[in-house]
């Protein structure tokens, strides 16, 4: 049995006719008899009995022809959906983000782009560190990935969304809270956390190199990985933090903490898109990857100083 039996005996069932079906299905009357006599062999069952100059349905054509409208609405629904996916119209697009993206908003006018482009697309986030969001979209669990992250490997693709300075973050009544000049030596012997080593590698590369470089060493007394843990330490003066000056204007005017920029310390935080190379082809990841670029002037806007 094929779908266009299916297809057939519903037209015959609704025009209650071989030739009006047959007109209705532009083929010939003779071949569309045979079509449902060939039916009813297969399903040792007559569907049709004569009615005047037409038919109508036996109580087992009945029957059938609601499953074979059924089958059929399921049939066309399913190649839709195909067709919508496809085209990057449906589906569902999974999205793996660093915690701390959600602070600054930068992650939320990216969806808001791609929800204008692709309103019946499905979203999923999934909060991952950079090393979970490497593996995850090697492995393809993901469709897209929000955070620190910058691939070193061809499989993967990245676009810088923003760039901003790293400064240290402080309890209002920290001894350095009112300073306007902070360098990196007066912050030697301060109690230092971290957000974990694997969701931003560089960071902690890129601050023991530069107190290395001065002959200091920085007292990083723990790893962190609950960001929101992490700022509630820093406001009750138990350590201190560095973080990215954009993230840390809108969480200062949430918590009793300041930021401060350490003058003689020239690091700089990125967040970065990341897909895998072989799916920017894919609608979803293209459509994913021009709302990237149509926010990315603002964001970049929005890190310059004095924005």
């Amino acid at each position: 049995m094929e779908l266009r039996h299916l297809r057939y005996f519903v037209a015959i069932a609704e025009a209650q006719s071989f030739r009006r079906a047959a007109g209705r299905l532009h083929v010939s009357q003779s071949p569309l008899s045979r079509q449902m006599k060939d039916l009813e062999e297969e399903m040792t069952v007559e569907l049709f009995e004569p009615d005047g100059r037409g038919i109508r349905l036996t109580a087992a054509g009945k029957i059938f022809a609601d499953r074979a409208r059924s089958i059929l609405a399921s049939v066309d629904t399913a190649v839709e959906e195909a067709k919508g996916v496809a085209e990057g119209r449906l589906g569902t697009a999974l999205i793996g983000f660093e915690q701390g993206a959600t602070f600054t908003g930068a992650l939320a006018s990216l969806l808001a782009a791609f929800r204008r482009r692709t309103p019946h697309v499905g979203l999923q986030l999934i909060a991952m560190n950079s090393t979970q969001q490497q593996t995850a979209l090697h492995d393809g669990a993901i469709t897209f990935a929000y955070g620190t992250y910058r691939p070193t490997d061809d499989a993967l693709t990245s676009m810088e969304m923003t760039s901003d300075r790293l400064g240290i973050l402080l309890a209002l009544d920290h001894r350095l809270a009112g300073s306007t000049e902070i360098r990196l030596q007066d912050l030697v012997g301060e109690r230092v956390i971290l957000e974990p080593r694997e969701s931003i590698p560089s960071l902690h590369v890129d601050l023991i190199s530069a107190a290395r470089a001065q002959g200091l060493t920085l007292g990083v007394m723990s790893e962190v990985p609950d960001l929101e843990s992490l700022l509630a330490l820093v406001a009750i003066g138990d350590a201190v933090t560095f973080l990215a000056r954009r993230t840390a204007k809108l969480i200062t005017a949430m918590s009793p903490v300041v930021w401060r920029p350490v003058t003689d310390l020239d690091i700089k935080l990125s967040d970065v898109v990341t897909w895998r190379t072989k799916d920017a082809d894919l609608p979803v990841v293209q459509a994913l990857i021009d709302s990237a670029r149509e926010v990315r002037p603002l964001l970049q806007q929005e890190a310059r100083p004095g924005t």
